[in-house]
């Protein structure tokens, strides 16, 4: 026989095997139960592990006295900073992680209409590399990627057509006058 055959053939056993321990336990009382406990219990480690990682600062560097980390909120709250100060309109979304020991992040926010997409992402990109160099130092920086979410405000300026026409007025270029006034008290106007 071949050594592939014989391979194929002891995985089928082996397989034959696994079916029916699988069989014999599933037949056992409780068995439905006890397998939706262990899931159970996989899924609560799975959750644990992953909530203990998000809030796990982020290791900066070595220096000689020690370790230096930063919270990923003092992170975030930086790249708020920096993006509010770009024209960002709403709360950027900030994704940070260390991929290779570089730091690198991932922010999604809302620009002003009419800003050019190229110069605003490569200004904020800008703007975020220095900004963690100069305030925490931090040289070996990653990918820094910018997710545009959307825009708001108008892109252009409504035309004097679509505005209602202004009030003629009888003293030439006076619009408001003591004749008319813009609130009306309840007194008498006082005329001149």
């Amino acid at each position: 026989m071949d050594k592939l055959e014989i391979y194929i053939k002891q995985a089928g056993e082996w397989c034959d095997y696994a079916a029916q321990l699988i069989k014999t336990a599933w037949s056992q009382p409780y068995a439905p139960e006890m397998l939706a406990a262990a899931g159970a219990a996989l899924l609560l480690l799975i959750a644990v592990r992953k909530i203990r990682k998000a809030r796990k600062p982020v290791k900066l560097f070595d220096n000689r006295a020690g370790v230096v980390e930063v919270s990923r909120k003092a992170l975030d709250e930086l790249v708020q900073s920096v993006c509010y100060s770009l024209g960002a309109l709403n709360r950027p979304d900030v994704t940070i992680e260390t991929r290779r020991g570089r730091l690198c992040m991932s922010v999604s926010l809302k620009l002003e209409s009419g800003q050019k997409l190229t110069d605003a992402t490569s200004e904020i990109q800008t703007a975020l590399t220095s900004a963690f160099r100069e305030h925490l130092g931090v040289e070996k920086l990653g990918r820094i990627d910018v997710k545009v979410t959307g825009f708001k405000g108008l892109i252009y300026k409504p035309t004097t057509k679509f505005l209602p026409p202004a009030p003629a007025s009888r003293d030439g270029d006076v619009i408001i006058s003591d004749d008319e006034p813009l609130f009306n008290t309840g007194e008498e106007p006082k005329n001149p």
